[in-house]
């Protein structure tokens, strides 16, 4: 009989947080101004890194509808995020995130959202919002959602429900997004208090199995829901890629804002002097409006690269490798011999504070950002570069 009432206890607690889970929560009336446009905050503090950050500068940058403001830990510490609609999280390290953040940090992100804020996390960004347990380095709790994870990075399927795609104003069914060591979204029975979730999308596969890790097919890969007055939507993939995958950065848009944010396609720049910047390590506010410089110039076209584009030969097609500030370091030697390759013939590769460690003898290693990006502009005007 005692372990009977065990069992229904436990079913009850599973039973609420499944209702708290499945509640409808996307009901409540809720809308950015249309008369101005939607301030977006893009998170570029430490932790934040890879290609992914750098595409969502471009697309917050790109939209009519949205203005930008990238921000690091001390401006979100010292109250950044006040008069902003829209806080995105990009993807690298959850716990670097939050240690980043520091206590101070955390509580201002959490009164964002409960006040009214609307937040998109990806990959990182998407950990970032579960509950401290199991593993209080990486979640702040906000949903009620903990971490298991698979490993690798590839293509991947997920399947948006009904309701998700209700939620986001696009069409339900299979969408192929780029996943990269990414979390799976586990439901929880711990409630946390003005929080109502759901689950709108799982992963339509088991690649991601190896060893010990959990199976991915059928698990949530997407949630959604409200924390206090704002609105959050966690993806533990990379929808910032590509064109198709886009549809769900426009949908979460949609949802946190309640506006139909335009995100135009990157024009065709004739004779552009193309940019490939390495964007593997932590980004920062300087480098994030610096890329944002160089995508904005007509002159240039800017396209982020990690060691794996330039293995797949990435830079066959770039006039200039550019190695912003970040963590001191060497690339591996593979990519290194291509970039030797690469100067040897004829390319113009520099960079500027922790990235010089990466530039080769040839290339020009540059005091400042500014630097970098004048020296930049004259060789896309035709004049050689100084080294």
């Amino acid at each position: 009989m005692k372990k009977y009432c065990v069992k229904m206890v436990k079913a009850g607690i599973c039973f609420s947080a499944a209702v708290l889970l499945w509640s409808g929560c996307v009901s409540a009336e809720f809308s950015v101004p249309a008369e101005r446009p939607v301030k977006a905050g893009v998170y570029a503090g430490r932790g934040i890194s890879g290609n992914g950050a750098v595409e969502w500068f471009r697309i917050v940058q790109s939209s009519p509808e949205l203005e930008i403001k990238v921000l690091d830990s001390e401006m979100i510490r010292n109250g950044g995020l006040d008069g902003l609609d829209l806080l995105v999280m990009p993807g690298g390290s959850s716990p670097a995130i939050k240690r980043d953040l520091g206590t101070n940090g955390t509580e201002r992100v959490k009164d964002f959202i409960r006040n009214g804020g609307g937040y998109v996390g990806t990959c990182a960004g998407c950990c970032l919002m579960m509950e401290e347990a199991p593993d209080p380095t990486r979640g702040i709790g906000v949903m009620p959602f903990y971490r298991s994870g698979s490993k690798g990075r590839y293509l991947i399927p997920i399947e948006l429900n009904g309701k998700g795609a209700k939620a986001l104003g696009i069409n339900k069914g299979t969408y192929i997004v780029q996943y990269s060591h990414g979390p799976i979204l586990e439901p929880s029975t711990q409630l946390v208090e003005n929080a109502s979730f759901e689950v709108w999308g799982t992963f339509r596969t088991d690649a991601g199995k190896y060893g010990n890790q959990p199976e991915m097919y059928g698990r949530a890969a997407v949630v959604g829901g409200t924390y206090g007055k704002g609105r959050v939507f966690a993806i533990s993939c990379h929808p910032e890629f590509f064109e198709n995958s886009r549809l769900i950065v426009k949908g979460a848009f949609r949802y946190v804002t309640g506006r139909n944010i335009t995100l135009p396609v990157r024009p065709r720049r004739r004779r552009a002097l193309t940019v490939a910047a390495y964007a593997v390590y932590p980004i920062g506010v300087e480098t994030a409006n610096t890329l944002l410089a160089i995508d904005g110039d007509a002159s240039m076209d800017l396209f982020p690269v990690n060691d794996e584009d330039i293995r797949r030969g990435l830079l066959d097609h770039c006039d200039v490798l550019l190695f912003p500030h970040a963590d001191k370091g060497k690339l591996a030697k593979g990519p290194q011999k291509i970039v030797d390759r690469f100067v040897s013939r004829g390319g113009f590769v520099l960079g500027w504070g922790g990235g010089t460690s990466r530039v080769p003898k040839e290339g020009k290693c540059c005091a400042s950002a500014e630097e970098a990006l004048s020296s930049l502009r004259e060789y896309a005007a035709g004049e050689a570069p100084q080294k």
